[in-house]
Order: C-alpha cells, then sequence, then structure tokens
C-alpha cells in the first residue's frame, strides 16, 4: 500500500510488519523514518538494528536478529539502507520480507528506486504486507501547497507572496527550508508576515539537480530553465554532464516522435521504454510541442555542442548551453535566424 509522507502519521496508530521509504528528498526521508521508529518505540518495538546493503553486509546477523522471539528479547525493529541491489541483495530481501515475525518490524530504505526494482519481488512483497512511503520532492505544482502547510504547520501567519517567494528560494532544498522556517517562527512568531521580512531574514538555498532542469525544459517553461541553469553553472556543474545528458534525452524524444509518427500509440511506446509514469505526461508536453523537424535540429545542436566542449576548451559554451534551452518552447529555428542544417 501506498502512503504519501503528509498522511502517514494517520497510518501508525496500528503498526504493519513491513515499511518501504524510498526517495530522492533527503528531508522527507528522514521525518518518515523518524515517525516509524517514534510509533514502534512507543509500541513497545525498544531494540533497532540497522544495517546497510554494502560489501560488508552481514546477513547471517540479519536472519539472527529477524528470527528472535519476544520471549527472549524485546521486540525489535530492523532498519536495512538499500544503497545496491544485486541478486543476493535481492534475494534476501525476498526472503526477508516472507518472514511472519509479530515482534520484527522491518524498514527498508533509501534512495529512489527504479520502476524496475519496484517491480522486483522483494518490493512487491514486502509493500503488499505493509506499507511504501515516496519520500520524493513535492512536484512543483504542489511545492506551494507543501510550503503553505509547513509554515502553518510552524505556526506562521503568511499570504500567498510569501510562500510563493519561499518556494521560488527553497525548491530543491527541503532540509535548508524547514531550517529557515524554523527560524522565522522564532523571530516573529504569529505576527502577520510580510514579503519584505521573509526577504530581509532568510538565505535563499534554491538547489536544482540536471534531471529538475530537463523536467523543466520538457515543460516547455524555457525561462525557469534558464534560472535553473545558471544555479547550476554557479555551484560548479560539469558543462560536459549537462551537455551529456541533454544529447541523451533529445535522441530519446526524437526516436519517439519517429514512433508517433509511423502510427505507434504513446502508451504503447512508453510501456516498451519502460518510462516512468510521472515522466510520461512531461515527454507528452514535449513531443505535443515539438515536432520531428525541430527536434532534429535541437539534436544537431546537442551535438554541435559536445563536440565544442570537448575540442576547443577555451570556449565559452554556457551560451550555446542556454540557447539550446529556448528552443524548447516550440519556437522554429527561423525564429532565432538560425542555419538549419541538415547532412
Amino acid at each position: 500500500m501506498r502512503v504519501y509522507p503528509e498522511s502517514l502519521a494517520n497510518h501508525l496508530k496500528q503498526l504493519k510488519g513491513f515499511y518501504l521509504v524510498f526517495g530522492d528528498e533527503h528531508l522527507l526521508r528522514l521525518e518518515a523514518l523518524r515517525d516509524i521508529k517514534q510509533a514502534a518505540r512507543q509500541q513497545g518495538f525498544l531494540e533497532e538494528h540497522q544495517f546497510v546493503t554494502d560489501n560488508d553486509m552481514n546477513w547471517d546477523q540479519v536472519f539472527d536478529c529477524a528470527n528472535a522471539m519476544s520471549l527472549f528479547s524485546n521486540q525489535q525493529i530492523i532498519s536495512i539502507e538499500v544503497s545496491k541491489t544485486d541478486k543476493r541483495i535481492t534475494d534476501s530481501l525476498l526472503e526477508l520480507s516472507q518472514l511472519n515475525n509479530p515482534d520484527i518490524l522491518f524498514i527498508f530504505h533509501g534512495d529512489k528506486l527504479s520502476l524496475q526494482q519496484m517491480k522486483a519481488k522483494w518490493f512487491v512483497t514486502a509493500s503488499e504486507q505493509g506499507l511504501y512511503i515516496p519520500t520524493n520532492h513535492p512536484e512543483t505544482k504542489f511545492f506551494p501547497q507543501w510550503m503553505h502547510k509547513r509554515m502553518r504547520a510552524a505556526g506562521l501567519n503568511c499570504n500567498s507572496d510569501v510562500v510563493n517567494f519561499m518556494c521560488r528560494n527553497f525548491e530543491g532544498n527541503l532540509l535548508a527550508c524547514v531550517q529557515e522556517i524554523e527560524k522565522l517562527a522564532l523571530h516573529f512568531g504569529q505576527q502577520p508576515l510580510t514579503l519584505q521580512d521573509v526577504a530581509d531574514n532568510i538565505t535563499g538555498h534554491t538547489h536544482f539537480g540536471i534531471f529538475q532542469w530537463l523536467d523543466t525544459l520538457f515543460a516547455g517553461k524555457v525561462n525557469r530553465a534558464q534560472r535553473m541553469l545558471q544555479q547550476l553553472h554557479e555551484e560548479g556543474t560539469d558543462i560536459v554532464l549537462l551537455s551529456g545528458t541533454l544529447n541523451n534525452e533529445v535522441k530519446k524524444l526524437l526516436e519517439y516522435q519517429y514512433q508517433l509518427n509511423k502510427g505507434v500509440k504513446f502508451a504503447e511506446m512508453m510501456k516498451n521504454a519502460r518510462v516512468w509514469t510521472s515522466k510520461q505526461a512531461l515527454i507528452n508536453q514535449a513531443l505535443t510541442r515539438l515536432s520531428s523537424r525541430e527536434l532534429e535540429y535541437i539534436y544537431q545542436l546537442c551535438s554541435q555542442l559536445e563536440l565544442s566542449i570537448k575540442t576547443q576548451y577555451e570556449q565559452n559554451s554556457w551560451p550555446q548551453l542556454q540557447m539550446i534551452c529556448l528552443l524548447f518552447q516550440g519556437k522554429t529555428p527561423t525564429h532565432y535566424e538560425l542555419p538549419l542544417q541538415y547532412e
């Protein structure tokens, strides 16, 4: 069963045997783990064993703990950080997922899993017996709602302008966001917050990842993508990594567009490519907005950019990457007065 972090507390009054906490947002993962363990301790699970699925993992010790009975020991929490998943690890996790010991509460946790990993037998078996809590960064359209709830929970009295300002300054860095909210709560209490109050008292900590930038491009929000690219540039992100990743993603878009032109259904194409459901909407937006001709042009520029970066070290390639971003809004190449050349 899937339960989102904001409603997790409602599902902890009666504990499950398994909790799977996976996602790319570190703060939400930490908070979910804290809430689960706190509820477990209140219900008698006083002993905790922590393991990490690395090369030094002692599975014999894990199974010894898992087979212990409360007649000789306290009820136990077994927490396993899933840092990698080879066959030995997945086989062991599956075996653990098939145990039925009411004195043991299992927590499997780690970074965001791929769709293929979530289809693995160990994940399916454990989630059917327990709860899966995805701890990913709130989607952009839901981020203001998340921010407002956080600020209100801290006792802050704020309007939509303040909420939007906080969203712009802390997207991609929820840990810093929560720290700043706590600081504002200590300083202002329940008095109404003005935009100037917040601007004068917080330090911006916006942090974006490469795939957030790509998702924004796919959605056609080029102005926002430019701000994200500037942030990545200022943080010292390697342009080789940005260019190479963009090139690969544009190539995929072009291949998808060719398939659509041949009459392949979008849903069938996404299924065959094993694309995440949450990603499909963005891909569909990009394919609807960008024709095969426009994608061919973008791909040509991406290839030229990669070649330039790797051969002309003294050249500043960031302006060229910024220009490529502009093309994702669906303008034709002639709009920018750029020569379109095909080999």
